[in-house]
């Protein structure tokens, strides 16, 4: 079942996601799977409301409230929807504080990237044989 049938359930970040912020937008890696994903600006706004938990409902008004039009809803719920499918959120949760964002430029359609390769085969071993030692 998708995020967006859950109804007025609170949706939450999963404890097993870093958050790391490049300017307006940010960088999530799960820990458990070691993917990353990049997210722009207005998913950024979004992702921090989920750090705290948040309805779906309080998240649409939040974008409405930051200029998104009232058709924006159905991209808003594809992108819950997507960070859901990968693990990325929590159904049920209880909220933990006020979830309230600032979204500090223009509305713009929330996008969430997922990256090819996970961590661990990026990550190179410093006693890898193959690779020259610094002199």
């Amino acid at each position: 079942m998708s995020v967006t049938e859950q109804g007025t359930g609170t949706l939450a970040l999963n404890a097993e996601v870093v958050v790391t912020v490049l300017e307006n937008e940010a960088v999530l890696l799960d820990l458990q799977t070691k993917f990353f994903y990049s997210i722009n600006a207005s998913g950024w706004a979004i992702v921090q409301m989920l750090e705290h938990g948040a309805r779906r409902a309080d998240i649409h008004a939040q974008c409405r409230d930051w200029g998104a039009p009232p058709e924006a809803a159905g991209v808003v719920d594809q992108f819950l929807d997507r960070l859901a499918e990968d693990g990325l959120l929590v159904q049920g949760a209880t909220p933990t504080g006020v979830a309230s964002a600032s979204l500090p430029c223009p509305w713009s359609v929330p996008v969430v990237e997922k990256h090819r390769e996970p961590l661990q085969r990026i990550m190179v071993s410093a006693f890898d044989p193959s690779i020259p030692l610094a002199e």
